[in-house]
């Protein structure tokens, strides 16, 4: 079959998909419908002759109370989601709730769709898909919790106030009490380690295709990879904000269950609370249950009819029950509808905003060429930022950019023509002449901020790069913050997940997303031509643990040789070796803790090499350790991870963004979980090969074509939140930005 034909037929059976779920989608509406117009009047014996003036007799006082109270009940949720998502607004929660229950009740494709707005609308707030993903899973875990509690609650509740409680409702609490448990257990699982979330996924892996064989489309999912995944976005999420999002559950579930009770009021329906509690919980419960849009028409009967088995009258339950509904279903399109014109709109004034600052300016920004990368620190300096710059600049040239490097760092030899090396005051004037300003900071970046701050009043577009672990910097980094760093209009990024969660965190929930580091993926795999033999079929070679790093404190190369001496305890063996890849402030210390520990012969450290001589250690090692738990990304462990060396990092740092535990290398919470990995790498052959086979077969999706996409979007963000400028640029004065 040629390519044609297979792409013909892939079309054709899409084509089919969608015209099979537009049908599904049409089915469940007209039975819906019918189980609402037919179906619900004949199940309480009352025609809608009889229920229409109980609607008629609800006053517009009356109507416009529920209405507020329904509005407050969604404020009351958006809690819910701040708490899973930090970076949005209560304003924007609110947005997302109602768009996205809209479009979901209304589209073919349902709540797929709804799903599929929010994303993109979160994306537009400069919200990246790892924490979109990471909101999702915890807001439908908390709202799919408390549906599964509420028949528990109900039946405890009518047992307390003396009503009889019949078998089938006893049977059917009991069956939602153990699904909420099993779905507690199995997210607490997920969510405590990543060894219960590999365990979670593949039990549901299993289960799913069982399911997938009866129907002849088994497939792999990759369940425990998601889940570890999903586990790394919202531990921290969870550890900081159970507490607020079961707060706003639990009030939000309070006022639609107060909702229901004043609609059964305002018609006459004359319940008890705890029977309108046991309605309220069978309803919320069946509205989990996929079978028509937000569950019209199934959750409609189950609501009546318990109100009707409890004693209710028949007329006033009906209109009661439609009341409710109406409220929490038919008004949110209209409104939802009503909020997503709202944002369009404006994002489409966002955009005029964008084009009439740029031609004020003088600047063309659709894309930005003219990027000017301001760094405190740049070549000859070696260091993970001096190599990043260096690289996104040659790959931007030879898109067909004109990036050009502003830094204060000093040198000797000659320079690209695009290098400018030049003090602070001078680079704040400079900036205005470019099309987009990108900032990398770092340790200790007065240069780079001052810069940043000077380029977002003269409103040129500013992105702000962390490359750094921002935590722990006490009363200088709120310092910075109260000086206004969270209120510039730039678009804030950083290097990993967890170097934008510190970062957000610490200036007060400011939205950052994740920007990478890159390599070339293909030039790192290569083996140099002629020496490299296969590592796996060479059993009797040393075992080699290597480690590329600025000999300083912070990256702890004492500490390693510390542990590498109680790995060749632990082990007994020895053929292992240490191999030290770097220069710096720490090397004749290094240095003397080697020769006074009798490792001389099993210790090397080469002092600085060149990239491709670094290639050629890489080839030769087995393993990789990265012994800073700080690592905000880890460009030397990701060199690794493409050489094809499993990695042991800190499962803190940046590093998990392209190691995974047990898959490409060994995550770890302290040295001693660290020294113990070490240990099972140099003593198992199987586990070693195993990684290293996967991380030579599996590439990372951290090439450079990738980044550089996701770089141009960032530009496009900072380009929409640019503010005319507002005093001339020599009024700006830097301010220093300090990180641990």
């Amino acid at each position: 079959m040629n390519a044609s034909a297979h792409s013909s037929l892939k079309g054709a059976s899409g084509s089919r998909a969608e015209l099979r779920a537009r049908i599904r989608f049409v089915l469940s509406w007209v039975a819906a419908l019918a189980l609402v117009i037919t179906v619900l009047p004949r199940a309480v014996d009352v025609s809608w002759h009889g229920v229409l003036p109980v609607l008629g007799s609800v006053h517009w006082p009356a109507a416009l109370g529920l209405a507020g109270l329904w509005l407050l009940g969604l404020y009351v949720h958006t809690f819910v989601l701040t708490a899973a998502a930090p970076s949005l607004t209560h304003r924007r929660a609110l947005t997302l709730n109602l768009t996205g229950s809209a479009v979901s009740n209304v589209v073919p494709l349902g709540g797929a769709a709804g799903v599929e707005l929010n994303r993109r609308m979160m994306r537009a707030w400069g919200i990246d898909g790892r924490a979109f993903t990471g909101y999702t899973f915890l807001t439908n875990l908390w709202d799919v919790g408390s549906k599964l509690l509420l028949p528990v609650i109900a039946v405890v509740t009518l047992a307390r106030a003396g009503q009889h409680v019949s078998p089938q409702v006893q049977t059917a609490s009991f069956i939602s009490g153990v699904a909420f448990v099993v779905v507690a257990a199995g997210a607490a699982s997920v969510l405590m380690s990543s060894r219960g979330a590999v365990t979670v996924g593949r039990v549901l892996e299993a289960w799913a295709r069982r399911g997938l064989r009866l129907v002849g489309k088994d497939r792999e999912l990759g369940l425990a990879t998601a889940l570890r995944d999903i586990r790394a976005q919202c531990a921290t999420l969870v550890a900081q904000g159970w507490l607020r999002m079961s707060a706003g559950i639990a009030g939000y579930v309070a006022l639609q269950g107060l909702l229901l009770g004043l609609c059964l009021h305002v018609t006459g329906g004359g319940s008890a609370w705890p029977e309108i509690l046991a309605a309220f919980a069978v309803e919320r419960a069946l509205t989990i249950v996929p079978l028509t849009p937000g569950g019209v028409g199934v959750a409609d009967l189950g609501l009546v009819g318990v109100l009707l088995a409890l004693g209710g009258d028949p007329a006033s339950v009906a209109g009661a029950a439609i009341l409710y509904r109406a409220f929490i279903f038919a008004v949110e399109i209209p409104v939802g509808g009503g909020a997503l014109g709202v944002w369009l709109l404006a994002q489409r004034r966002a955009g005029r905003r964008t084009a009439l600052t740029s031609s004020s300016s003088g600047l063309f920004l659709s894309p930005a060429r003219r990027i000017a990368h301001v760094t405190d620190v740049f070549l000859p300096r070696l260091g993970g930022i001096e190599t990043h710059v260096d690289d996104l600049v040659r790959h931007q040239r030879a898109a067909g950019l004109e990036p050009e490097v502003l830094t204060p760092t000093r040198s000797d030899g000659a320079d690209p023509t695009w290098v400018r090396r030049m003090p602070a005051a001078d680079a704040r004037r400079a900036v205005t002449g470019y099309d987009a300003v990108h900032v990398h900071v770092s340790m200790f970046s007065p240069y780079g901020i001052g810069v940043a701050r000077a380029a977002a009043k003269a409103g040129v577009p500013v992105l702000v790069t962390v490359h750094s672990m921002w935590s722990g910097a006490g009363g200088i980094l709120r310092l910075a913050a109260l000086a206004g760093l969270r209120r510039w209009p730039v678009a804030w990024s950083a290097v990993s997940g967890a170097a934008a969660e510190s970062f957000g965190r610490s200036l007060g929930g400011v939205e950052v997303s994740v920007l990478p580091n890159a390599l070339d993926v293909a030039a790192w795999r290569r083996h140099p031509v002629g020496s490299t033999p296969d590592r796996h079929a060479q059993a009797d070679w040393p075992i080699t643990i290597i480690s590329v790093m600025r000999l300083v404190p912070r990256k702890r190369p004492l500490q390693l040789v510390r542990m590498f001496e109680q790995v060749r305890r632990l082990t007994g063996r020895d053929d292992v070796r240490l191999v030290i890849v770097g220069d710096g402030p720490l090397r004749g210390r290094t240095d003397r803790c080697v020769r006074r520990r009798g490792l001389d012969e099993h210790v090397r450290i080469t002092g600085r090499l060149p990239r491709h001589q670094v290639h050629d250690e890489l080839a030769v090692a087995s393993m990789y350790i990265a012994p800073a738990p700080k690592e905000s990304f880890g460009i030397a462990a990701l060199e690794a991870r493409c050489a094809g060396l499993p990695v042991i990092a800190s499962g803190r740092s940046g590093v998990g963004e392209f190691v995974r535990d047990r898959v490409e290398g060994v995550l770890v919470d302290s040295d001693e979980q660290m020294l113990v990995a070490l240990a099972d790498l140099v003593r198992d052959p199987n586990l070693r090969n195993r990684i290293a086979a996967h991380n030579e077969a599996v590439a990372p999706a951290l090439d450079w074509a990738d980044i550089l996409e996701r770089t141009a979007e960032l530009y496009e963000v900072a380009a929409k939140r640019v503010r005319l400028p507002q005093r001339p640029v020599a009024e700006v004065r830097p301010v220093m930005a300090l990180e641990a």
